[in-house]
């Protein structure tokens, strides 16, 4: 056998022990399946611009005696959400490192997910008092006959482009931080095959959910201008299509410029992984049962508890 033969044979017997012995470090790639957040529809979350009056004089009908003054207390102006859906968009990576001892393996991973649902803004385009007004009203409908107009908050509405959202988005980026153990590791010594436990801390970053403090946040300093039923249509909310684009680009980018809030949580983690022989390619499946420390969203419940799958691909070293 010739020097070269010998040689070449001698490396790949190098490189195949090499790859079969159990790696020490590992990257990975994924797309994630995150069941952990669900939204229930909402229709009629009513906004109560604390600093908005209006002339009791701008509206049509006799007021009745007991009513001084329109706050927004009582407009009838409400946030409607509604059709969570879940997008394919949710991809991810971690990196692993199972030189560790003791606790076989620490990990740190990420994902970066989509949601998107159906959020507007309902708004009077006119008001007229009613006849018979209680002595104290449950809700403006009873002081009110109104005609609505609607400011949709979505993406496609205004020309946003955010690829895969149409509608109103959600967004979320976690940070998982898992120490892990093995159940099981098969072949013997080549341990091909690994079925891993653990758990660890979870940082979350979220954009809000639209909604009550979202809007009075994003429209406050418009407030001052609203001094009768036309300006409200007008000023606050916009008739026409170029300033209601811009007022939904301002609501929009209220719910973006807000997505670095910090959530904190811990999971819980059980995985399989799979190497390939002579290659450091391996294929690997986490499930992950997140657990939230408080809520996702400060006025609106999201959820947060729930199951995330991530299915990937590995480079073992």
């Amino acid at each position: 056998m010739s020097r070269k033969k010998i040689s070449i044979l001698a490396t790949l017997a190098i490189f195949t022990c090499l790859s079969n012995a159990f790696p020490l470090i590992g990257f990975g790639i994924h797309w994630g399946n995150d069941l952990s957040l669900s939204m229930d529809d909402k229709i009629g979350e009513q906004l109560s611009f604390d600093k908005l009056t209006i002339n009791i004089s701008s509206i049509s009908g006799t007021a009745p005696s007991n009513l001084t003054a329109i706050t927004g207390k009582d407009l009838p102006l409400y946030v409607d959400r509604s059709d969570w859906k879940r997008t394919l968009f949710n991809l991810g990576g971690k990196i692993y490192v199972d030189a560790i001892p003791v606790l076989d393996a620490i990990e740190l991973s990420a994902n970066y997910g989509v949601w998107e649902y159906n959020g507007q803004v309902r708004y009077p385009k006119s008001l007229q008092f009613k006849s018979n007004v209680p002595s104290v009203p449950k809700s403006p409908e009873e002081i009110f006959d109104v005609v609505y107009d609607t400011l949709p908050v979505t993406l496609e509405e205004y020309d946003l482009k955010v690829p895969g959202i149409k509608k109103t988005p959600y967004m979320k980026l976690n940070l998982d931080l898992t120490i892990r153990k093995y159940l099981l590791r098969f072949p013997p010594k080549l341990n091909w095959f690994r079925l891993h436990a653990g758990g660890g801390a979870s940082l979350n970053f979220a954009t809000p959910v639209l909604s009550k403090g979202l809007i009075e946040d994003a429209l406050g300093s418009r407030l001052s201008s609203a001094k009768d039923v036309s300006a409200l249509a007008t000023d606050l909310f916009g008739t026409d299509s170029k300033a209601s684009k811009e007022v939904s680009k301002k609501i929009i980018k209220e719910i973006m410029s807000n997505m670095m809030t910090p959530h904190w949580g811990c999971h819980i983690d059980l995985g399989v992984m799979v190497k390939l022989p002579v290659i450091p390619l391996g294929f690997y499946v986490d499930g992950k049962f997140m657990i939230p420390f408080g809520k996702m969203d400060e006025h609106v419940d999201v959820g947060g508890l729930g199951m995330l799958v991530n299915s990937g691909v590995s480079l073992n070293f």
